[in-house]
């Protein structure tokens, strides 16, 4: 098996606070509450996940209740350090929480709550979409109200339904919301933000599945254009651009291009998730099926059991965290 490299999950990649702001807790004591929290992103930046979740934990412990916003801004920290675990339950939790102690400290209508709103619904998305779906136009109302409607709050929020779209099937509105933070994200950050290359990929991704192939491969490659100059071509985030990639021309028929592009990928999710992940399985298993279409067939036959067998693995070792 290979040995995956200590990574962030993807969307640990992505700064945790979207929306730039952090809440500032009345001084209590002697304690520096901000660098506190910024230590504890440290471990789970190298991959060392249970160490930055036991910092977060000992952290609310010594919160003083008369702080929600610091209460909060623990709890938001500890749920996408739980989500990034597959520790569905405890992470749903935290986040209910971290809303609901934001609307005690800032009121219903503030950026913060919008953006608790968005990390719970994401949460809430697999078994409870409507009431996702709620939750994420409610927090792109906040966004438009409170900071514009050409904001980078305002991207934030339409990035995050467009994700939701995306996972709910739904791509000509998950094309159209991520397209419109697209545009606001090119405008108002730096040439090759991380930001404005997660959400150009996630629109290829969905132009992808409405068949929009060339449209798709100029975004997903002028995004791992970027992640390159960015010295990130090794990263999670290219691996799974470049399986995007794979899977358009894989749909154009243009096996080799694609046979050479998945093969690129499993490389690089192999090392950065390890050869045993559901995502290298699930990039095995689309490659099975271009050998198979390709008259490859022994390959493909072959290659998609290998698939089988990781999927199986992958699914026992989340199943207890579920």
């Amino acid at each position: 098996m290979t040995q995956p490299r200590a990574i962030l999950p993807l969307f640990l990649l992505l700064p945790a606070l979207a929306l730039g702001q952090v809440a500032s807790p009345p001084d209590s004591g002697q304690e520096d509450w901000p660098a506190l929290l910024e230590n504890t992103a440290r471990p789970a930046m190298q991959g060392r996940l249970g160490e930055s979740e036991q910092q977060l934990r000992a952290l609310l412990a010594r919160a003083p209740a008369s702080q929600p916003a610091l209460q909060a801004d623990i709890l938001h920290r500890l749920q996408f350090v739980l989500r990034s675990r597959q520790e569905t339950a405890a992470a749903l939790e935290a986040a209910s929480q971290a809303l609901a102690l934001r609307i005690q400290a800032f009121g219903p209508h503030h950026l913060l709550v919008a953006e608790s709103q968005q990390a719970y619904a994401r949460l809430l998305a697999p078994t409870q979409p409507g009431s996702a779906e709620k939750l994420l136009l409610a927090a792109l109302q906040t966004s438009d109200q409170l900071a514009g409607s050409e904001s980078l709050a305002a991207a934030a929020s339409r990035h995050a339904l467009g994700l939701f779209y995306q996972q709910q099937k739904q791509y000509d509105k998950a094309a159209e919301q991520l397209g419109r933070a697209l545009v606001i994200r090119q405008k108002r950050l730096p040439a090759d933000h991380p930001d404005t290359l997660y959400t150009q990929a996630r629109l290829g991704a969905a132009l992808q599945q409405l068949k929009q192939y060339e449209r798709a491969i100029g975004l997903l490659q002028d995004a791992l254009e970027g992640e390159t100059r960015r010295g990130n071509a090794d990263g999670l985030h290219a691996a799974i651009i470049t399986r995007e990639l794979a899977y358009c021309y894989h749909y154009q028929q243009d096996y080799a291009a694609a046979e050479t592009l998945y093969l690129q990928a499993l490389t690089l999710l192999a090392l950065n998730l390890g050869s045993q992940h559901h995502a290298y399985a699930i990039t095995q298993q689309a490659l099975g099926w271009l050998y198979i279409s390709s008259q490859r067939e022994s390959e493909g036959r072959a290659l998609l059991e290998t698939a089988r067998q990781h999927l199986q693995q992958a699914e026992k070792d989340a199943a207890p965290r579920k």
